[in-house]
């Protein structure tokens, strides 16, 4: 299991301070608790930290071994990735906005003629349109997209441990699932809650 630094520099601190809380281990580090967050959440969900209420984030040297890790990290997306929210090219911003809020998603996907994948749209993009143009919604998607090839997407053959890897290191809450033999078709979506849905039941049912 490969961690980031901020996550080897978390476990150094916990290791060295147990119990701990988490606004006591933002300050060690100098960052914000919004910053590390996703941090705890992870190394908890790993089994590397402990928490317990009103106590703090202990060190636990007992990450599992056994089938439960192998189904928490080593599945493949494939049994867990979510139906995609899609948009044409020519939608307007208030037609996507709509439809964002409708199917309560945090992001769509934007396909042209072909069916093709050719960008994305976040929460982000919707507001930074809406901030900076008074005529927002009469936009195009085209118009305000992250377009392809600056999108990062992921096979259905990637594990569960990758694709949280990627959704950490890239800053984003989705990844497009694309077919393994036709790139250009989007075939669903894996996010940050889906996987940290995928660690609840998994740890639920071995409890």
């Amino acid at each position: 299991m490969d961690l980031s630094k901020r996550q080897r520099e978390i476990i150094t601190i916990v290791k060295r301070h147990h119990p701990i809380t988490s606004n006591q281990i933002a300050g060690k580090l100098a960052l914000s608790m919004p910053t590390i967050r996703e941090d705890l959440r992870i190394l908890t969900a790993f089994g590397l930290l402990k928490a317990k209420p009103k106590v703090g984030y202990s060190y636990s040297d007992a990450i599992v071994q056994d089938t439960a890790y192998k189904q928490m990290f080593m599945t493949k997306i494939s049994s867990i990735i979510q139906e995609p929210t899609l948009v044409r090219e020519d939608t307007t911003l208030d037609k996507a906005v709509n439809k964002l809020f409708i199917r309560d998603v945090g992001s769509l996907y934007v396909i042209d003629n072909e069916n093709h994948l050719v960008g994305l749209i976040s929460r982000k993009d919707l507001l930074r349109a809406s901030l900076n143009n008074a005529n927002a919604g009469t936009m195009l998607a085209s118009t305000v997209m992250t377009r392809m090839p600056n999108l990062v997407t992921v096979t259905p053959d990637m594990t569960v441990l990758g694709a949280g890897e990627l959704l950490l290191t890239r800053m984003v809450d989705s990844l497009p699932v694309v077919d393994a033999d036709n790139p250009k078709s989007v075939i669903g979506k894996i996010t940050k809650n889906r996987i940290f849905q995928h660690f609840i039941e998994i740890g639920s049912n071995h409890d």
